[in-house]
């Protein structure tokens, strides 16, 4: 048997329990409460990521190059299947009933077929004024917000052939919108969210701008809860249930000065992509909203954030940002890549008896 000194002995024990500390250190400087945030894996195959839309069991992630198709049916696991190619990239996306919309920049509307998912087709394609960059379906329209020209809306009942059927004016650009029971919502950085009734989409009417809004860039939907992501890191919720006047139910301000660009929920949480990484809130007793965890480890600029059941996706603002994270009430190591839930006391100790069975340990 190979024998090894006890000083050898003793710096072996020092690396492992070095280990130890420094694993538990990179765990408790992100826990915050009984929920972590766990980065599952680096979604590959796209560039710079712009938005994603989860449909059933797939992803879709918009980029440089057009938009990728991810199955997420293994929520933990997610695999690239597809992609439909624009050479200007793409920027939005809303995917409903088999059929992507794409705001596609420069490009205006393109309209895809994803029945197949692993290879999108187009369908049809309307170039419009301006850039394009978010998109809602809501009937037979298609509500566009555009960088230079506002709001416009696309008639879509002939899905092979879009037709623009006006623009509305914001006094600047537009980054996001919504459409709840004809009435419209879309985010303006300057002046914030602003509410359109579209009962007659050829002619929308302006009823108000929501206050407290201002630089308003990510907006989403769940039931009669409109949620608002603001430049100026708040996050806000409204109670739309009567929509024409949206009423303030809480707001969030971070405290890391973060830019906030996503927005996702339901009525009892909130994931916020912003600047520095992503965070999970708790709405369950608005007004108070509170920080139950966040996640600021190598990522950065995060443009969109989407989730199912306890995962989460994100669209990110660096070539290999797209990530996909599981909230849980276990935290898994990032040094070791095991979970709290399985001691690392045991793993290491389990570790120093194979090598001690192996090698048997002498003393001088």
């Amino acid at each position: 048997m190979k024998k090894i000194k006890s000083n050898s002995f003793k710096q072996i024990m020092f690396i492992l329990l070095f280990i130890i500390l420094l694993d538990y250190g990179l765990l408790s400087s992100e826990a915050q409460t009984e929920f972590y945030i766990n980065k599952v894996t680096n979604i590959p195959g796209a560039s710079v990521g712009y938005k994603v839309d989860i449909d059933g069991n797939y992803a879709y992630i918009t980029d440089n190059n057009g938009y990728m198709v991810v199955n997420i049916q293994n929520p933990a696991k997610p695999k690239k299947i597809g992609r439909f190619e624009l050479n200007e990239g793409a920027f939005g996306i809303f995917v409903e009933e088999d059929i992507a919309y794409v705001a596609a920049g420069g490009y205006g509307l393109f309209i895809t077929d994803v029945s197949d998912p692993a290879n999108p087709t187009l369908l049809g394609q309307k170039n419009g004024d301006g850039i394009t960059n978010n998109i809602y379906v809501f009937g037979s329209y298609a509500y566009l917000s555009n960088y230079d020209n506002g709001l416009q809306i696309f008639n879509i009942e002939d899905l092979t052939n879009p037709i623009e059927i006006t623009e509305f004016s914001l006094d600047g650009r537009a980054d996001s919108v919504v459409v709840k029971d004809n009435f419209a919502y879309v985010a303006n950085p300057s002046s914030g969210v602003n509410v359109l009734n579209v009962t007659i989409p050829s002619s929308p009417q302006k009823i108000r701008t929501l206050s407290a809004t201002g630089g308003a860039k990510g907006l989403s939907l769940f039931e009669n809860l409109l949620f608002v992501g603001c430049f100026s890191s708040n996050v806000l919720v409204f109670d739309i249930s009567t929509p024409s006047e949206p009423v303030l139910l809480g707001t969030h301000t971070d405290d890391d000065d973060g830019e906030t660009h996503g927005v996702a929920g339901n009525n009892t949480h909130l994931f916020v992509a912003d600047y520095n990484g992503v965070e999970f809130l708790d709405i369950t007793n608005l007004p108070t909203i509170s920080k139950v965890v966040e996640y600021r480890k190598r990522v950065s600029s995060v443009h969109d954030i989407d989730f199912t059941g306890n995962f989460l996706y994100i669209a990110g603002g660096k070539v290999g940002g797209n990530m996909a994270f599981e909230i849980s009430r276990t935290q898994k190591s990032p040094f070791l890549g095991i979970y709290i839930g399985v001691p690392l006391t045991v793993v290491v100790l389990s570790i120093a008896f194979v090598f001690l069975y192996k090698y048997k340990i002498k003393k001088k």
